[in-house]
């Protein structure tokens, strides 16, 4: 692809876009009404609607369950955001409530993203977010035309015209926050792009300008449910969309991106997320993360003017690949199956220990096998299909049980072929339990 010699030759302009992520704010987070309504009582969703229809109902992609499945708390810091967005598989569009009422105007969500190189991103960052924690140094790089080809788009700062606002469409229709069309001159289609601004204090009742220009903002619009998720997929599945051939993490610290790239490693091997939302395995294979701690310590690099297209490949990690043994293959093998007797056993023990259990009384469920280890043991069970993970950072193992539905015989089977494995292959193993 030809590159744009605009943007070659000046420090100041970018080929990629990021959307920062940033702490999460309680008072901008309206999940909670929905927990409130469910404990007094109510089956109504009272969520947020990710979008209105043309008739002015609001919609919800996911249900609420869904919505809550990987679940962070309402003041989760931003790098559990990303982690979150990143096993997601899309980033979530939104209302950008600020001081309760919607920053985005018109009947859809929207996914922000700023077209600042990376260096001025940084600068901004440690302004902008040492003050209002809206900015930080998390963040995920798409390439710019690639956004734009998605349907993103530069948002548009102020009108012509004043900033008017209306209760309904002209066609007498609630669809969320709206500029009056015919006095401003902004469709409804395009009010996402809008944001107001004030460039100079002309009125008494004005404290101070309006201006957000130096954002350099891009916004995509959720278009509808057609996607199945509400928000621009990048992870997911070509059966969701195919929007974007490169993706750059963008962590603060080199601890972060070590945690990063395992994480990636865990949605890789999952496969899909917990929901069963269908992963490109070959898009989290390449996506490439990168450390502000590291670049900050590199040697000839002007952190004064430096971009995402100006950082060395090598600075960047991927998520690590295991290779196994044929030998490492067949000794896990083994001794998952020498684990299952010893889990049997274990239980035959205890019963002939305890004559007067009943098996039929207690809880029923199911005791898992578990590891949190991503080496190449954990490579080789998952290569003989042994093991399997739900993308939440755990691998459950397939061993073989005693035939009991009783939670505690399964949990003393469990324990025992944990023990067993934690021998036998040197690296951690543990139990954890589910209530049927």
């Amino acid at each position: 692809m030809m590159k744009n010699k605009n943007i070659q030759y000046r420090s100041d302009l970018s080929e990629w876009v990021i959307h920062f992520v940033h702490n999460r704010k309680p008072e901008d987070n309206f999940d909670d009404l929905q927990e409130i309504a469910e404990l007094e009582g109510y089956d109504d969703d009272v969520r947020l609607p990710d979008y209105y229809d043309a008739e002015g109902k609001g919609h919800n992609v996911l249900s609420g369950y869904d919505e809550k499945y990987y679940d962070i708390a309402s003041d989760a810091p931003a790098f559990e955001v990303l982690l979150k967005i990143l096993h997601d598989g899309f980033i979530h569009s939104s209302w950008s409530v600020r001081n309760m009422a919607p920053a985005i105007y018109g009947p859809k969500t929207a996914v922000c993203f700023t077209e600042m190189p990376l260096y001025a991103l940084i600068q901004y960052a440690k302004f902008r977010g040492a003050y209002s924690g809206y900015v930080g140094n998390y963040g995920i790089a798409f390439k710019r035309n690639e956004l734009f080809a998605a349907g993103g788009r530069p948002v548009i700062y102020g009108l012509s015209g004043a900033h008017i606002e209306a209760e309904k469409t002209p066609k007498g229709i609630y669809q969320g926050r709206i500029l009056d069309v015919e006095k401003t001159g902004i469709s409804i289609h395009e009010q996402y792009r809008y944001v107001a601004t004030k460039l100079q204090k002309r009125y008494a009742y004005v404290e101070y300008p309006i201006d957000w220009t130096h954002e350099r903002e891009w916004r995509w619009a959720l278009p509808d449910g057609d996607f199945g998720v509400p928000g621009i997929p990048f992870f997911l599945s070509k059966n969701y969309a195919d929007f974007f051939s490169e993706i750059i993490v963008i962590v603060g610290t080199d601890e972060e991106q070590i945690e990063t790239i395992m994480h990636l490693k865990n949605l890789y091997d999952a496969g899909s997320t917990g929901l069963g939302h269908e992963y490109d395995v070959n898009k989290i294979a390449a996506t490439r993360v990168v450390s502000l701690e590291t670049i900050a310590k590199m040697q000839n690099i002007d952190m004064q003017h430096i971009r995402i297209e100006d950082l060395p490949t090598r600075q960047m990690a991927v998520m690590p690949t295991f290779k196994v043994a044929s030998e490492l293959e067949e000794k896990v093998k083994n001794a998952v199956v020498a684990a299952g007797k010893v889990s049997i056993d274990a239980v035959a023990e205890f019963l002939k220990q305890n004559p007067d259990f009943d098996e039929q009384k207690g809880f029923w469920g199911w005791a898992y096998v578990c590891t949190n280890d991503q080496t190449e043991t954990t490579q080789a069970l998952q290569n003989s299909g042994l093991s399997h993970t739900y993308a939440d950072g755990i691998y459950r193992l397939s061993i073989k049980e005693y035939r009991t539905s009783n939670l505690d015989l399964l949990t003393i089977g469990a324990e025992a072929a944990a023990a067993f494995l934690e021998r036998e292959l040197g690296q951690q193993f543990y139990v954890t339990t589910k209530l049927d």
